[in-house]
């Protein structure tokens, strides 16, 4: 289901700062509303169906928090938006769509709980282990979670746990109990260490005791953060957000680190590393390892006589090309001005052949757009199959099967085997 907002507020400054924000910066779709009547009428055009709720807490026509009672009608979870601090024994928070409140104060109320939703919409592709041998608590952890949109995977113990993390690659956050039986929590982050890194996977320590040394211990062998089991549902997602942010951050400059700034592919010092791992295997298990060298014909004429944006547009398109035509497994980089490098395992001549001369062909029929017409442009292959003694053996042989191919004109694939 296509996510959207439904937004109600009676405050045209924050309702279209609300709107426009989230928009803009998360891409979604929202709805707004001014009153608790126009928000039914949107209800039942949409039959219910959204992802979240903004909610103003006192609107013209429901004063007293009615809205939140009504919306909780139609199971959406809810962040309540209020001009003053609520007592954490108000009747509000015994509502289990409540996600969150903020407090409207100014332009940071507005990018605080865009964050929120941003949070939350994000929350929907993250799986969360669960690992207490308390089912009472591991379940409550388990409904917490799925409250706040995570995907919960819940835990009796330890060695459960690290089965669990083997067969599931995608979890992101451990939340794992501090007194267990056969291994305790402490000593499960530990075996998660061995593994995982802190900037890999989230390890969030939980206990009921209050003594200070098990919490530096937890942080010291490897937890990200701790919570006492006291915790209230604001400061548990309050801590799953911090930490799921900063998680997002890592990955984010560690993606940025190894992609290509204009084509989004792998940049040259990424295929070094991580191909000469894949060299190592292939030759070791004697399986197949291709290198294929890819240009644009005559790419310096291209930006002499239409501009260098025009060319780096080839370039774009070329690399579109590769990721939507060649299989997840093959790992792509451009390696210079206008030359891309693909390494593909376990492909027979005939395969590799076939692959890149269908690529050859479509490439002929696409064109960069410009004020005059059309710019087209073809390539030129280069490969090889033979293993020699180091990839980078492997890319010069495969780098003059390319010149081959643009001296005999272009427009060609040559495979060196």
């Amino acid at each position: 289901m296509e996510n959207s907002i439904l937004i109600v507020d009676d405050s045209k400054t924050i309702l279209n700062g609300l709107t426009n924000t989230i928009k803009n910066k998360l891409g979604l779709k929202v709805y707004g509303a001014a009153s608790m009547k126009e928000c039914a009428d949107l209800i039942l055009a949409h039959k219910g169906k959204f992802s979240l709720a903004l909610l103003d807490y006192g609107l013209p026509d429901a004063p007293n928090g009615e809205i939140i009672s009504f919306i909780k009608k139609f199971n959406i979870p809810s962040i309540v938006l209020t001009g003053t601090t609520l007592d954490k024994n108000h009747e509000i928070f015994k509502n289990e769509n409540l996600i969150d409140y903020i407090i409207k104060n100014g332009s940071y109320a507005i990018d605080h709980c865009v964050d929120v939703v941003d949070r939350f919409i994000k929350n929907s592709k993250i799986e969360v282990l669960v690992v207490d041998d308390s089912k009472t608590f591991a379940t409550k952890m388990g409904a917490l979670c799925k409250k706040y949109n995570l995907n919960a995977i819940v835990n009796f113990g330890a060695k459960e746990a690290l089965n669990t993390l083997k067969q599931r690659p995608n979890i992101k956050l451990v939340l794992v109990d501090y007194m267990m039986p056969e291994m305790n929590g402490l000593e499960l982050t530990m075996e998660i260490r061995k593994t995982y890194k802190k900037d890999e996977l989230v390890v969030i320590a939980l206990s009921g005791m209050s003594e200070k040394d098990v919490v530096a211990s937890f942080l010291k062998y490897g937890a990200n953060d701790f919570l006492y089991k006291d915790f209230s549902n604001e400061e548990f997602f309050a801590r799953i957000n911090g930490n799921l942010d900063v998680l997002e951050l890592f990955e984010y400059t560690q993606d940025k680190a190894k992609k290509d700034f204009l084509t989004g592919v792998f940049n040259k010092n990424y295929l070094l590393n991580v191909g000469a791992e894949i060299y190592d295997i292939a030759k070791k298990k004697r399986e197949l390892l291709a290198v294929v060298m890819i240009d644009i014909d005559n790419f310096q004429t291209i930006n002499e006589s239409y501009g260098h944006e025009i060319g780096d547009e080839a370039i774009v398109l070329v690399s579109q090309f590769l990721l939507e035509n060649l299989n997840k497994d093959s790992i792509i980089a451009r390696i210079g001005q206008d030359q891309f490098c693909i390494l593909l395992q376990n492909r027979p001549y005939a395969e590799i052949y076939q692959i890149f001369e269908e690529l050859k062909e479509k490439i002929k029929n696409e064109f960069v757009q410009i004020a005059i017409g059309k710019v087209t442009f073809t390539i030129s292959i280069g490969a090889t199959i033979n293993k020699n003694n180091s990839l980078l053996l492997m890319m010069d042989d495969a780098d003059e099967a390319l010149a081959n191919a643009s001296y005999k004109g272009g427009d060609i694939v040559i495979i060196n085997s």
